[in-house]
């Protein structure tokens, strides 16, 4: 009887096994579907990017080259101005994330510029010196941080990311506020 139930003891253990091995399978085929999916929607949405830089390169809104500059003159000689000229090289360069940056934007208030990107992090950085000094670091978030902004008064800053939640800290202390999941998935 003894050797009869160990024996069924083992089956049932091979057989809860070979089922966890499937249910693994199944989970890494999900895992590696959704990664495919979320690496399209990346493409998709950098190709999109890309296409809208080359057109705002493109859009003189229908001026001309000499309409764009205008000419000053002072005790010295004619200085020419360009009023709209886009710069052609980066004012200050840095690295700030471990990975791709997705979102920047500045403060209304301060030479701060937050920053959000995969590595899950938001980011502030002080510029008014002519280099980026990190501020601080906002965590809080469970996936990489897509959408940062600051309110009115600069006082707080909120981020969306793809665990699709939002959350709001305060630039001050750098706390977590708020976090708000998306309830519709």
């Amino acid at each position: 009887m003894f050797a009869k139930l160990t024996r069924r003891r083992f089956s049932l253990q091979d057989d809860n096994r070979e089922l966890v091995d499937r249910l693994m399978t199944y989970k890494s085929k999900d895992a590696e579907k959704l990664n495919e999916e979320n690496d399209h929607l990346v493409r998709k949405r950098n190709a999109k990017m890309q296409q809208e830089l080359k057109e705002a390169a493109k859009d003189m809104r229908g001026l001309s080259a000499e309409s764009l500059c205008t000419v000053v003159s002072n005790s010295v000689g004619p200085i020419v101005a360009h009023p709209s000229a886009i710069p052609s090289k980066p004012s200050i360069r840095f690295d700030a994330h471990d990975g791709v940056v997705s979102a920047v934007k500045w403060s209304p208030v301060d030479r701060v510029v937050a920053t959000g990107g995969e590595d899950r992090k938001v980011k502030l950085w002080d510029v008014s010196k002519g280099v980026a000094e990190c501020k601080g670091m906002l965590i809080g978030s469970n996936a990489g941080v897509m959408s940062v902004d600051f309110d009115s008064t600069g006082g707080q800053i909120v981020a969306a990311s793809n665990d699709l939640a939002s959350r709001v800290w305060t630039v001050s202390d750098q706390r977590l506020r708020v976090s708000e999941p998306d309830n519709n998935r």
